[in-house]
Order: structure tokens, then sequence, then C-alpha cells
């Protein structure tokens, strides 16, 4: 998916960080902030320069992976545009779903170094020793295949919430795009997790960006929850921020 290659040493260099967003839009604002919160600064210099287009009228992917929707691609590539005049360099897209279309989106735009989120996500369930881990994802994602497979590649199993879980999963996600507040959202989210537990699970990975701003309203709460996760948002910050020459925090 990378067309530029990154120089050898990208701490020589600090490189600006480009967000395709609006997929959706609370998603694209979690992203920015756990950008900022998982910087290691002390000041504003610190913190990467960060160019963000989001836009909400992106095709829906869910539709668009089914095959019963128009493909997002072109509105992908007018974004890019944006981004690229702007002086992007390392691309992140806060957006599961949409990863599947990003290679033919990205053909052209040489000077475009995207941060795979499936890739950077996979291998962090995997340093973290995790065997089987429950994926929350939308439908589409979890159909498609692309974190089972970035996951075997690393011999960990992608677990798929049954039929009585996922609705739950769904509705979450839906609960944030139409702007209910995270913090009202935490006990589902336990609830939830409680439920992949005792599916044999070892792990939870947080594969959609709305209930990643779940799941960091959790944490900020303390919730106790029953499985140890792993987040896809900042998976995909983490390799971002080094990729740019910058450090994330431990």
């Amino acid at each position: 998916m990378s067309a530029q290659a990154l120089p050898d040493d990208p701490a020589a260099a600090q490189l600006v960080i480009g967000v395709l967003g609006g997929m959706g839009p609370a998603a694209t604002a979690h992203f920015q902030t756990r950008l900022v919160e998982l910087t290691d600064a002390t000041r504003d210099r610190d913190h990467p320069t960060v160019v963000t287009w989001s836009d909400p009228g992106v095709p829906d992917r869910v539709a668009a992976l089914r095959g019963t929707g128009p493909s997002p691609v072109p509105v992908l590539r007018a974004g890019l545009g944006v981004l690229t005049a702007a002086g992007a360099q390392v691309l992140t897209v806060p957006c599961n779903t949409v990863h599947p279309f990003l290679p033919e989106a990205l053909e052209g735009f040489d000077q475009l170094h995207l941060v795979d989120m499936i890739q950077a996500a996979a291998e962090e369930v995997a340093g973290a020793g995790m065997s089987t881990v429950a994926v929350l994802a939308t439908a589409a994602t979890l159909e498609h295949g692309m974190y089972a497979r970035a996951l075997g590649e690393r011999a960990v199993r992608a677990h798929s919430p049954g039929a009585g879980t996922q609705p739950a999963v769904l509705e979450l996600i839906a609960a944030v795009k139409a702007g209910t507040p995270v913090r009202g959202l935490v006990g589902e989210y336990r609830r939830l997790v409680a439920e992949l537990a005792e599916a044999q699970c070892d792990g939870v990975l947080v594969a959609c960006s709305e209930i990643s701003a779940v799941a960091a309203a959790a944490a900020g709460e303390g919730a106790q929850l029953s499985l140890p996760s792993v987040d896809a948002v900042d998976s995909l910050v983490r390799v971002a921020l080094r990729a740019a020459g910058f450090i994330p925090k431990a």
C-alpha cells in the first residue's frame, strides 16, 4: 500500500501526518485526541504537524464491501488530493472497514506513506502474547476477513462474536455515530467484554474506531474489564508517530 519509502532513519526528519477521516466524524476526533495523548511531549513543538480531511460524505463502507453500495474510492481520492496539497507525507486512515479500498485509492499518490491500521493492530496483538482474540468490528470487517488473515499470519486466532453478541457490538457502533456520549456506553462495553471472556478468548481487539472511543472512556474511568485489549486506533497512532519521526509514550 505504501508508495513512498520512508527515510532509513525516520527520526532524522519529522514528517507531516495526514489524517483521512470522516468515517465517522467522532472516530476521527477520537483519533486526533489519541494522537496528542500518546505523543511523548512536554511542549507544543514536541507534537507532529497534522493535516486532517474529515469528509462524512464517504459512501458507506459496509455496503461497498458487500457489493450493495457505491465504491468509496472516488471520494477517498478527492480527500487524498487535499492532504497531499497540504503537504501530508505519512497517511493515517482511522477507519478499519475502508482499508481494503485504500490500495486502489492510493494509486498515483507516490508521496504518501500509508500506515496500515490492520497490520499495526495485528502486530501489537501478537506482541502482547494473545492466542485467541475477539475482534470487535463491523459485520463487513469480519466478513471480509482482513483481521483474521493478518492475525493468522502471526499465529493468532481471530474470534468473531456470535449471534448473541454481535448485534450489541453493532448497536454500540451506531450509538457513537448517532452522537451518544461515550461515557454513557461504558457499561455496555464492559458487558460485551465479559461475554467474550466466556467464549474462551484471552484478549480483545477493538477493531472499530467508534468502539475505540468507548474503550478509551472505559479506561479513563478505570473500568475493570474481564480481558486485556488492544485498540487498533492506538496501534495506528503509535506506528504513525514513529514513521513521522516522533516518539510515542510507552
